[in-house]
């Protein structure tokens, strides 16, 4: 028998003949006919299906309040709108700071404003029938959010939220909430205006590059606002979310300022400073943080930090600070005692910080975890014995960095490797500087130094202790300032000593 295969087959009036479709063939719509004849010869015709045309989905967007009572709601609501239509056609990352942007106008047109902009995928014929998105449909799942919490020193709260929600996977609505408890004076419409503004720079730049830092809180006012709270959030993988967030007050009972963050890789940063410095008059070098930050730098670059955390952690902590450095105090009533405080104290305030990571553990070894624990510190004590004084202001800090090198990635039980190194490393240090001073008068300057650092590496094969190193180091300095406190001139002694203490700030853990 034999077989062939042409375009077209007519068959004979006289033959009879069968219609089969192969199995394979359903989707390409073949019908294969076969029909006997007197040469066994058995031909297949192919004949195309008709082709079905979809209509292109068409998008449709609106607002549910279109008719905004006050020039601010009317401009924020265009700009939700707007804001929802180029994140949603992927133009432009969600921008919050055209929302953002609005609230010091919106503020002194109302205590209280909700609205909302919903884009939707619908056919031609619904899109004919109504120009307006569905406001009904419910929303599915979130997407993102920005909330954002103030507190003024009156007791007044504000309260913000914008909220990008999917609705299945047709559409997505943008939802933005604003209300006041209370009543805002001028002056409190006006800071609460800088700090949306700033926050919402703040939120574009999270939503296009996953991080974002504050920059420095000198331009929140302080004198209005005791406190606010900023919580960004995003998306993560396997239907989780995560979270960038910022909390600041200031406690005028305790005379402190505190911030706490966190970014989207578990990643923390709580600080807590006093409002002001040993002396009024005190200033801070230009170069008070540098090694605080070269602390920092050196934990970091030690753990393999991403580089976007690592100027997180750096940012939270420089920001606390600016207000202390690179403004030159001078009193003109400034005292024999007062100067020579202020030259001996750094120019910062007494503070506490603390920067940390998630604890990840071993799954094969649960006491071995990657982690990291830093803890920053100064401390001022002041102390009088008749007309004795005597200060002591310590800066030190401590370490714990635990890691793994090799093990792949102890977070995912699939990816592993039983050939690894486990580092646990300890580091401390302080610098500690004692002034005595009778009336205006040093009697003694001290300089004290220390530094302890142990590390050890442990090396497995197969999950199994194979050898292990241990380092050990420790430091101690102490400088007495006798010589030179004799050298100086006894009557101007305040102002000549200036230069001596000055060199005694300049800490190196």
């Amino acid at each position: 028998m034999q077989v062939t295969a042409t375009p077209t087959f007519v068959a004979p009036a006289s033959a009879q003949s069968t219609s089969v479709k192969p199995a394979d063939a359903n989707e390409a719509g073949i019908t294969a006919t076969i029909t006997p004849a007197a040469n066994d010869q058995i031909s297949f015709q192919a004949r195309e299906m008709p082709v079905t045309y979809d209509q292109a989905p068409v998008f449709i967007s609106g607002l549910r309040d279109n008719k905004a009572k006050g020039q601010a709601a009317l401009s924020l609501s265009n700009n939700l709108l707007s804001s929802l239509n180029a994140a949603s056609a992927k133009k432009a990352t969600l921008s919050i700071s055209s929302v953002f942007g609005q609230i010091a106008a919106l503020s002194r047109e109302t205590t209280e404003f909700r609205n909302e902009a919903r884009r939707l995928q619908v056919t031609q014929e619904q899109a004919v029938k109504s120009s307006s998105p569905n406001f009904g449909l419910q929303p599915t799942s979130d997407n993102q959010s920005v909330r954002l919490s103030v507190k003024t020193k009156d007791g007044d709260q504000i309260h913000i939220e914008l909220l990008r929600r999917n609705i299945g996977v047709i559409g997505s609505t943008l939802e933005f909430s604003f209300k006041v408890d209370g009543s805002l004076r001028d002056a409190e419409q006006k800071a609460l205006g800088e700090l949306a503004e700033k926050l919402g720079q703040m939120g574009d730049e999270f939503f296009r590059t996953d991080t974002t830092q504050l920059r420095n809180l000198k331009d929140i006012d302080t004198s209005v606002i005791s406190s606010f709270s900023f919580t960004l959030k995003r998306p993560a993988p396997r239907d989780t979310f995560v979270e960038h967030s910022y909390e600041f007050k200031v406690n005028e009972q305790t005379q402190t300022q505190t911030l706490s963050a966190s970014d989207v890789r578990g990643y923390k940063v709580d600080i807590t400073t006093d409002l002001h410095t040993l002396a009024e008059s005190s200033n801070a070098n230009a170069n008070a943080l540098e090694p605080y930050l070269e602390i920092i730098r050196q934990a970091t670059d030690d753990a393999n930090m991403d580089n976007k955390s690592r100027r997180f952690i750096l940012d939270a902590f420089s920001s606390m600070f600016d207000q202390f450095l690179y403004v030159p105090k001078t009193l003109e009533t400034d005292t024999a005692i007062d100067a020579t405080r202020a030259s001996f104290d750094s120019g910062l305030p007494d503070f506490t910080a603390s920067i940390s990571s998630k604890v990840v553990h071993n799954h094969e070894f649960y006491a071995q975890a990657a982690m990291l624990k830093l803890t920053l510190e100064q401390q001022t004590r002041v102390e009088s014995y008749a007309d004795t004084t005597l200060i002591k202001q310590e800066s030190s800090f401590e370490l714990v960095n635990n890691r793994f090198e090799g093990i792949f990635d102890i977070e995912n039980r699939e990816i592993s490797n039983p050939d690894y190194r486990y580092i646990t490393e300890h580091r401390s240090g302080n610098v500690t500087r004692t002034l005595s001073m009778t009336e205006d008068r040093v009697n003694n300057l001290l300089l004290e130094q220390n530094l302890e650092a142990s590390k050890t590496v442990s090396v497995f094969h197969n999950y199994k202790l194979v050898d292990t190193d241990t380092d050990e180091f420790s430091d101690h300095k102490l400088k007495h300032f006798t010589e030179e406190l004799l050298a100086l001139n006894a009557n101007k002694q305040f102002i000549a000593i200036n230069e001596l203490l000055a060199d005694t700030k300049n800490i190196s853990f």
